[in-house]
């Protein structure tokens, strides 16, 4: 049963800052690090401090534990979409949309998951970056976004291991790095608003830097990908 955060904003910046302590953040990070507010779909809660950073300092997996935790388990709400907005240089948003989830049926039940089958062929073509606990997807739709998802078939990001979630970003941080591009959000859907069951973050690119970096270095890569989704849906999951 899905219930409502009716903490006020105090308790809201309180309980997002609680789970966010860890000796690696820096004495800087205070009750001012996130404001929640209540959004029409759901709520959202501004980090004042980019993600790059966070990301840096080993905190953001505290700090994203600690919102979920306040989502999950005190307020009961599994169905969601989580998504991070980039508001540089002011920091980032971390969105929950769930008041619109009788619009969503939940992930599609296919014969395999094609995050944890590479010998499906589009898995093998859409595939680009392998690191031991994560991989790094082109996305199979054709749109300009990255995919990062876990090795392991896991649901929910709240089901990483505090080691797991800091690789996972740090893996996502690299990866902008390497391919020269700046996020415009992330999306990480949770419960029905999910279309696969395999856990995955989608990382939306700005179109001018997609066309001019991505569509070039993966020119045939996204080539051989219209392809198949135009002559073989036997091999499309």
């Amino acid at each position: 049963m899905e219930g409502d955060l009716d903490y006020s904003n105090n308790e809201l910046s309180k309980l997002s800052i609680t789970n966010q302590q860890s000796t690696s953040i820096d004495d800087t990070m205070n009750s001012d690090v996130s404001i929640p507010y209540s959004i029409k779909l759901g709520y959202a809660f501004q980090s004042q401090l980019p993600l790059e950073q966070l990301i840096d300092q080993r905190s953001i997996q505290s700090y994203l534990q600690g919102l979920l935790f306040m989502i999950e388990e005190k307020s009961k709400i599994y169905d969601f979409q989580m998504r991070l907005r980039n508001q540089d240089p002011d920091g980032f948003t971390v969105i929950f949309i769930h008041k619109d989830v009788n619009n969503y049926s939940g992930p599609v039940q296919y014969d395999v998951c094609i995050f944890c089958d590479l010998n499906n062929k589009l898995s093998q073509i859409s595939l680009i970056k392998q690191n031991p606990t994560t991989c790094i997807w082109l996305d199979i739709k054709l749109r300009n976004k990255l995919v990062v998802t876990p090795r392991q078939h896991i649901e929910r990001l709240s089901e990483m291991s505090e080691e797991a979630m800091t690789s996972f970003w740090h893996d996502t941080q690299v990866l902008l790095d390497e391919e020269g591009c700046d996020w415009k959000s992330m999306v990480l859907n949770h419960g029905k608003y999910r279309h696969y069951g395999h856990f995955q973050m989608k990382i939306n690119i700005d179109e001018y830097q997609w066309n001019e970096r991505m569509t070039r270095k993966y020119e045939e890569k996204l080539k051989r990908i219209k392809h198949l989704l135009e002559h073989d849906e036997d091999n499309i999951t």
